[in-house]
């Protein structure tokens, strides 16, 4: 697994250093499985740079039929996807003009032109940013458009086989109210300094560049750091803001601040700084609180470098974020059982699992995948 791990770290970025290539170069060497090397480069959003690296630097003849195929066919199919889901952001442009909506694209679409080519970076969605007073007219102009809502997924909407995920917030207050306690309520700012996604047209905008810094931070931690391509979103983000603007890191640490999201944005530097072998410069991580980090933040960071993967990472650090016992014991317990909509999405396959039956189940599971977490954190130090 560690050389796997290690192989994902060489090739999750878009331009190759000579220590990269020289790697690849000798992965051929080492008695690896490749289809188990393209499962977890699927599994982490990675698949599409590892064909595009092997076939630059022609390794693709060490390849079987069979994997060069799969490799093939899941790059085509991510750069369809991703001119697909541009196309459909160009129609929802007009759509959010036309309304005189701000409406903001994040994650993948936000990023999607530091990419040299579509099929380098998937995206299963199309995610947008609208005001929460703003959501309930901005779905009405979707269904009016012909968008269709997901069953029990209400600001989810789909047309053309393309799913379009309506946010009100970075972290989804909607769903865990509690989660304002790690990233303020009020966006009003964030879409208020946003500029045009397409240039020169005033509908679909992309956060101020170092908003979305934070945002991908934010929401790299949201999903417990789970895909390496979420992280070289960020790499290669700062490498844009860093040869462009020589103030790139004071800007950087002002916008964290403004956001409250200082350790969150430090967690993720330090991930990159490891990952990629990326000089952080100490002044910043010291603005941003590396010496405020605790063990248990430290041990987190280190498992997931490692290649630790659990859903519950971001339970543990967004507590270590909030202030006050009160504040972390509410924020535990909304996590573990939320509100009813989200109980009845979370059980939504399972109709006889209501209302007290399904509280019962829910403290069974949530005991279960702590006792879990912990035995394969265990096993993962021992190995």
């Amino acid at each position: 697994m560690k050389i796997m791990i290690n192989i994902l770290k060489h090739i999750s970025r878009i331009n190759l250093n000579q220590d990269n290539k020289i790697f690849l170069q000798e992965l051929f060497n080492h008695n690896i499985c490749i289809k188990s090397l393209i499962n977890l480069a699927l599994e982490h959003g990675a698949a599409g740079l590892l064909f595009y690296h092997l076939k630059n630097l022609k390794l693709t003849d060490h390849l079987s039929k069979s994997d060069f195929s799969t490799l093939e066919n899941i790059y085509q199919y991510t750069g369809i996807n991703s001119l697909a889901i541009m196309a459909k952001a160009y129609e929802i442009s007009y759509i959010s003009a036309n309304a005189q909506i701000k409406t903001a694209v994040l994650q993948g679409l936000s990023v999607i032109r530091l990419y040299k080519a579509p099929g380098l970076r998937p995206m299963g969605d199309l995610d947008l940013l609208v005001s929460p007073f703003d959501k309930e007219k901005f779905i009405s102009c979707l269904s009016s458009a012909g968008y269709k809502a997901v069953y029990a997924y209400p600001d989810l909407l789909t047309k053309h086989g393309i799913l379009i995920d309506i946010h009100t917030h970075i972290l989804n207050l909607d769903r865990i109210e509690t989660r304002k306690y790690v990233f303020p309520k009020d966006l009003t700012p964030m879409l208020e300094n946003s500029i045009p996604f397409f240039n020169h047209h005033k509908g679909l905008l992309c956060l101020n560049p170092y908003d979305n810094l934070t945002a991908l931070c934010a929401h790299a931690l949201k999903h417990s750091y789970s895909r390496i391509i979420w992280l070289t979103d960020i790499y290669e983000l700062l490498l844009v803001l860093c040869k462009k603007d020589h103030n790139a890191w004071e800007l950087l640490v002002k916008r964290a601040g403004l956001w409250h999201q200082e350790k969150i944005v430090l967690y993720a530097l330090i991930l990159v700084e490891n990952l990629f072998d990326f000089n952080i410069p100490f002044k910043v991580k010291n603005d941003l609180g590396i010496n405020n980090i605790s063990f248990i933040e430290k041990f987190i960071l280190n498992l997931v470098l490692k290649g630790f993967v659990s859903n519950e990472i971001c339970i543990i650090l967004w507590v270590c974020n909030i202030q006050g016992i009160n504040r972390k014991l509410r924020f535990i317990m909304e996590n573990i059982f939320p509100g009813k909509n989200i109980m009845e999405q979370i059980f939504s396959r399972d109709l006889k699992k209501t209302g007290l039956k399904a509280y019962i189940k829910r403290t069974v599971n949530t005991g279960t995948l702590i006792w879990k977490n912990l035995f394969s954190a265990l096993r993962f130090i021992v190995k």
